[in-house]
């Protein structure tokens, strides 16, 4: 009676090759699909916070320096980027001049707005705000169907700012819980 030997082969099939490709292709679009939402998301957040700690910073030194502070916002939509300039009074009360601090300038991603496009918050000695209230809102553009992330700072009168990231739904940033 002989033994048959079964021969042991080096080396993948190309049906195994397909299946690994297969599997890799999936990984890929799923990553890519998951990537672009959370790069979507990234850029409101990034922009959201950046006005937010942008007021707090102004509002903190016009309460430290007992000077007016300000900060000026000015959204590109040509260019998509967005301006931030901020300035020191020469007064604790109704300066008549401001001296620039900072400039930054910060790209926006395709797709977003910011509304108003110009907004100028000036803080009083005393945390108030000396000029109008007001809320930035960052949102997807009306052509955009992917993004679906907002953000909105709400700034009163009394200088209180709150900060809203959340999902858009047509018109309204609604915060997420």
């Amino acid at each position: 009676m002989g033994m048959g030997f079964i021969e042991k082969k080096e080396g993948i099939t190309v049906i195994e090759v397909l299946i690994v490709s297969v599997i890799i292709g999936v990984i890929i679009a799923i990553t890519g699909t998951i990537s672009g939402k959370f790069a979507d998301r990234r850029s409101v957040d990034r922009i959201t916070m950046n006005i937010s700690s942008t007021l707090q910073i102004m509002k903190l030194k016009a309460l430290r320096h007992g000077l007016e502070y300000q900060a000026a916002f000015a959204f590109n939509s040509g260019e998509k980027t967005l301006t931030i300039v901020t300035q020191r009074g020469n007064s604790n009360r109704g300066s008549d001049e401001y001296e620039n601090e900072t400039s930054q300038t910060i790209r926006v991603e395709e797709g977003l707005t910011i509304t108003p496009a110009n907004k100028t918050y000036n803080f009083n000695p005393n945390g108030t705000l000396g000029g109008a209230s007001g809320t930035v809102t960052i949102s997807p553009t009306p052509a955009s169907k992917n993004i679906k992330r907002c953000g909105k700072i709400v700034v009163s009168p009394f200088g209180r700012m709150r900060v809203i990231q959340g999902n858009w739904d047509g018109t309204n940033c609604n915060a997420v819980k």
